[in-house]
């Protein structure tokens, strides 16, 4: 296999799945586009399809995949019961690869098309050693043609559409990635992806919240009535005239047998893709231009990935447009899981201004995030592509994607169409009520799946909304001001009311959204901007098998008793964790990873006094804990030691402290008053001054975990709750 083949499948084939915020901040999502996009599920199935040498006789070439309106062969499953699994559909994907699950659920070892070659498949993060599955067919619907789903997912055999003669890849166990139908399915038909259909339900424990999908006729785009639309380059463009390919495999018994009994449809060499004769892959390019304070760049092909939520420029372009991704600060940091684990540390920044070349309208979008990170050419591997186009440019639109070539018939060529925004605002336009009363709501009616809700206080009375009862909406804002601060309940208790969004929630300034016990809220992904994320219910963040994230950018997570996301949690920069520990201590416990920066805040309960051997767990992680805090603001008068665990973060008690010992040697002296000025207006105020000024010359006995006399113990019990000590670590 030539090295060319061997990087026939994107090197960032899991973009998608772990574009998680790691640090730093940004702008409200009110101001311009989203941080993170919709991701497109579609359902598939598996049959025997495959042809033959004899097809060459019918002018047929037997290793090129052929388009299927319907199967024509039995669907492929244990015991002959129809297998169905989800996947995502992602156009920046070479191929077609299926789980483990899928491999066992479509029983590919029984049916006797599991291969013996293997294919590298490059990523973001590393490498990862797939098995190339023998040629077969493989059909894809929407999920809104699903027949059941929960255990198991069932979907209408009428809807479905796909190709034969394909050579998939079967991921190993670490493959920690979703099933993916790639860019050869919309090679082959025209998919619709209808964001107003928005399609949410419940699938083997997670909730999946997809636009519908639709497969149609290759070439028949522009019968969806959308005017706009972005002409597509197709690369290599006879990779798509030809369609997707495999290379089979000849082998010495099929040589020294004469040919009689070759079986090119066993053991490829390859997976099917799109490529040219040099054996280069393919990929749809959309035309770009970009300013960014004052600079410009013109008509930048950048590749259109459904699988990618967030846009990605290179380092040069990112130079080009004003900003370094290793110099510059960045004003988000990104950690992208994908097929080799997770990366950390990947720079983000908002841009002023991008437009999508389009005929029959305009599309143009500002302040717009994008993330900086070089991504190896699939038709040119060794070189680095300006970019890709994520879904997040297109939330809330309908596109159609016809990828069908220009080959001399006229008419239009390949096409990506972008409708008009198909959800509507809803303001809340009442100082209190209840959700599901229609006359709180500017537009009167009850909140539906293409709503997209805005809690904005107005006036100079506080703003309060109240979820008691369950809803699904599209997205969801909620933000204040100084002279109307604002706060969503969703109400636990009785109610244990869900609030259910198909996109994301954005706490911004003055916003508390507080999530009582027994509530809970489902989303896409959580950010805090400049609010307050409160409570002791539960969050759960995510899409199917894709996992979310709360992203506390620039705002606080304050828990009250304990705060359960299932998910992960990403405490950015200018972030801020609030806990109060003692009698009765908070606790934010994250299924998955617990990505850290910013600063920690932690209070005593009223009339708590800490004894020796006390310790409080503030963050479980049941995959990881990555990072610290960059800043901590701990109980006064005491030792504190903050133990970053593999799973947990957890604060212990050391014994009594002196206010004013910044540095934490045991005396209150002149170094004290450096750290205090190196740190005033950042991690000290004029209060840890004074503390400074009344201990100056004191020291901390050698013993100073042994129990100090009463006496003491209540100046430091009083010390406790007038103020907080403010250490910055390095």
């Amino acid at each position: 296999m030539t090295t060319a083949q061997r990087n026939w499948v994107r090197t960032i084939a899991g973009l998608t799945a772990g574009l998680l915020l790691a640090g730093g901040g940004g702008a409200a999502w009110a101001q311009g586009v989203s941080l993170g996009g919709f991701i497109p599920f579609v359902g598939f199935g598996m049959t025997d399809e495959s042809k033959t040498l004899d097809s060459l006789d019918l002018g047929d070439i037997p290793f090129i995949a052929d388009a299927s309106d319907s199967p024509g062969a039995p669907l492929l499953g244990a015991g002959g019961t129809p297998y169905f699994d989800l996947a995502l559909f992602d156009s920046g994907a070479a191929t077609h690869i299926i789980t483990q699950e899928a491999f066992a659920g479509f029983d590919i070892q029984g049916a006797g098309l599991r291969g013996t070659n293997t294919q590298i498949v490059g990523g973001a993060t590393g490498q990862i050693l797939l098995e190339i599955n023998d040629a077969a067919g493989i059909y894809a619907a929407g999920l809104g043609d699903r027949t059941s789903a929960g255990t198991s997912l069932g979907i209408s055999q009428s809807a479905l559409r796909g190709e034969t003669s394909f050579a998939t890849l079967t991921a190993p166990n670490e493959w920690e990635l979703p099933n993916i139908i790639g860019l050869p399915m919309a090679a082959h038909h025209t998919v619709v992806i209808r964001n107003d259909q928005p399609q949410i339900f419940q699938h083997q424990g997670r909730t999946v919240r997809t636009p519908q999908i639709e497969f149609s006729e290759i070439g028949t785009g522009a019968s969806e009535g959308i005017t706009r639309r972005a002409p597509l380059l197709l690369q290599p463009g006879i990779g798509f005239v030809q369609g997707p390919q495999y290379v089979f495999n000849l082998d010495f018994d099929d040589i020294l047998s004469g040919g009689g009994d070759i079986d090119v449809a066993n053991n490829p060499a390859s997976p099917s893709v799109i490529q040219d004769s040099s054996g280069n892959g393919g990929g749809m390019y959309l035309e770009v231009d970009f300013a960014n304070d004052g600079r410009t760049q013109q008509d930048k092909a950048l590749l259109f990935d459904t699988g990618a939520d967030l846009t990605v420029i290179s380092q040069q372009m990112a130079v080009r447009l004003g900003f370094d991704a290793v110099l510059d600060t960045p004003d988000f940091v990104l950690s992208v899981e994908g097929s080799g684990g997770v990366q950390d540390g990947v720079p983000g920044f908002y841009i002023d201004e991008l437009n999508v070349d389009t005929i029959g309208g305009s599309f143009t979008l500002t302040n717009v995030p994008v993330a900086v990170l070089d991504v190896t050419n699939p038709n040119d591997p060794g070189n680095i592509i300006d970019g890709i186009i994520g879904t997040h440019l297109f939330n809330g639109r309908n596109l159609v994607i016809d990828a069908n070539p220009s080959i001399g018939q006229g008419g239009v060529g390949p096409s990506l169409y972008i409708g008009d925004p198909v959800t509507s605002p809803h303001r809340w336009s009442a100082a209190s009520g209840q959700w599901s009363t229609a006359s709180k709501w500017s537009a009167a009616g009850v909140p539906g799946e293409l709503w997209e809700v805005q809690v904005r206080g107005a006036g100079s009375a506080p703003t309060t909304s109240d979820v008691v009862q369950d809803h699904t909406v599209y997205r969801v804002t909620v933000e204040g001001t100084a002279q109307s601060p604002t706060r969503l309940t969703v109400v636990g208790g009785g109610a244990s009311a869900t609030l259910t969004v198909f996109h994301d929630v954005v706490i911004g300034a003055d916003a508390v959204v507080d999530v009582e016990a027994g509530a809970r809220i489902d989303a896409a992904f959580i950010n805090i901007e400049g609010g307050e994320l409160t409570g002791g219910g539960e969050i759960l963040v995510g899409n199917g098998p894709i996992n979310g994230a709360v992203r506390n950018i620039s705002g606080t997570i304050a828990p009250e008793g304990e705060l359960d996301i299932t998910g992960d949690l990403a405490n950015l920069r200018e972030g801020v964790m609030q806990f109060t520990v003692g009698t009765a201590s908070d606790e934010v416990n994250v299924s998955r990873y617990a990505f850290l920066n910013g600063e920690l805040e932690v209070s005593l309960s009223p009339g708590f006094t800490p004894s020796t051997s006390d310790t409080f767990t503030l963050i479980s992680a049941g995959e990881g804990v990555l990072g610290e805090f960059n800043a901590t603001r701990l109980p006064l008068g005491y030792l504190w030691d903050v133990r970053y665990e593999s799973n947990s973060v957890v604060l212990a008690y050391e014994g009594v402290g002196l206010q004013g010992d910044f540095n934490s040697d045991g005396v209150v002296d002149a170094a004290d008053y450096s750290v205090w000025r190196s740190g005033f207006g950042t991690n000290y105020d004029e209060a840890d001054l004074g503390y400074w000024r009344a201990n100056y010359g004191a020291t901390l006995a050698s013993s100073g975990g042994a129990a100090p006399e009463p006496t003491a113990i209540a100046m430091l019990a009083l010390a406790g709750l007038l103020g907080l000590s403010r250490a910055s670590r390095d």
